[in-house]
């Protein structure tokens, strides 16, 4: 498994061939759907899988068992990391990780507004208050947001890489840092990019099946270079137990949090198959770019870079007109999305409905109203790519 920041032109070239040879030969193709279920996993996927499940069914070992051992030394030397728990999804590794660094009840933990849920409900979930920050173009939280919004209580920053772009994410770090605040990166849509784990002080991971890489159900994983923190996670992760020593509390309360041993087992399969899918997704992205670029004037597109996973490729729109080309791609058998609809402050609750000043947020909500997102899967043809360029370039013109 090889870092994806390091995939090459030949590499690319190859993939590129072999997503040719697969394109469906129907001239006539009618619909391309957004996120296909049953399309996630390839016919090798879903057979190597079904293989170690069997393994697994046999021995009995559903929850503890040695896949866990494996999978964790894997990502663990993957990103050279001290510690590696690997969790029940990505939502307990976030909640598990902020809890290590020392982030309790009542401290405020900065992060931007257009996330997941999960990111701002791991921090409500062990009694810290979640501050909003806005967001530039790129989808990550503005650096520079840290300083303005930093109070006493400000304990930690939990920055996302959205979409899987890494972009702000190194300057983030980098003042929180100098302002001697900790650092949780919710990294759960950009894994394999192996120097991340050196821009914080725990990134946490997603395994969720709609994930790059995912497993037959949730699961996730955190990371860090510290002996400290990754002792406290471990203990975090299980009931506050000790390591190695069967119900004797290290903490006064934990999580059971731990992966089980069959999604475990599924992600070392995984695992062998992610360089290639990742590859796919880089060739998709490369496709979108080049194909749709002449339409300057009316989108603005992703900052062609190694450094992003492409988990969903974003669309900003020059004008207000997101509603109107989703139904216009409907029409045509193309089916467009806004993944997370609502940012943070804009719900029908109570922390959203009574959070202060929320005209601090207009560049955001500026950004966000003309933001969409195009089909992009691990095991999407070029034939269903190029539908979907067709109809953008067409309600354009």
């Amino acid at each position: 498994m090889k870092d994806i920041t390091l995939l090459n032109q030949e590499a690319y070239a190859l993939v590129t061939k072999k997503i040719e040879s697969h394109n469906s030969l129907n001239n006539s193709l009618e619909k391309v759907p957004f996120l296909p279920l049953d399309r996630l996993n390839s016919a090798e996927e879903i057979n190597d899988s079904k293989e170690i499940m069997s393994k697994v069914i046999s021995t009995g070992a559903f929850t503890s068992g040695p896949y866990i051992t494996e999978v964790e030394s894997t990502l663990k030397d993957f990103y050279q990391a001290k510690c590696c728990v690997a969790t029940s999804s990505g939502t307990d590794a976030l909640m598990i990780a902020l809890k290590s660094v020392g982030i309790g009840y009542g401290d405020e933990v900065i992060l931007p507004l257009n996330s997941f849920a999960a990111t701002e409900n791991a921090v409500m979930a062990i009694g810290a208050t979640p501050i909003f920050a806005n967001i530039d173009q790129s989808f990550n939280l503005v650096p520079s947001e840290i300083e303005r919004l930093k109070t006493h209580k400000t304990k930690a920053v939990l920055p996302v890489c959205l979409y899987g772009s890494v972009q702000n994410i190194r300057e983030t770090y980098q003042i929180a840092k100098n302002l001697d605040i900790s650092v949780v990166l919710d990294a759960a849509q950009c894994f394999g990019i192996q120097d991340l784990i050196n821009y914080c002080d725990v990134i946490a991971l997603s395994f969720n099946p709609f994930k790059n890489i995912g497993t037959f159900g949730k699961s996730g994983a955190l990371l860090t270079k510290s002996k400290e923190i990754g002792i406290a996670s471990r203990q975090y992760s299980y009931h506050g137990f000790s390591e190695g020593k069967k119900n004797e509390k290290a903490q006064d309360w934990g999580f059971n949090s731990r992966i089980d041993n069959m999604q475990a087992a599924i992600l070392s399969v995984k695992l062998k198959h992610f360089e290639e899918n990742a590859k796919r997704r880089g060739v998709l992205a490369s496709r979108y770019i080049k194909k749709t670029n002449a339409l300057f004037k009316d989108i603005t597109l992703p900052e062609q870079s190694n450094e992003n996973t492409w988990h969903l490729f974003p669309l900003l729109l020059n004008e207000f007109r997101r509603d109107e080309l989703i139904n216009f791609a409907k029409n045509k058998g193309v089916e467009l999305d806004v993944f997370y609809p609502f940012l943070s402050h804009q719900g029908n609750h109570d922390l959203a409905k009574n959070y202060p000043n929320k005209e601090q947020f207009l560049s955001s909500e500026n950004i966000h109203m003309r933001l969409l997102h195009l089909p992009l899967h691990n095991h999407m043809s070029f034939e269903e790519q190029d539908k979907v360029i067709e109809v953008i370039h067409e309600f354009f013109s």
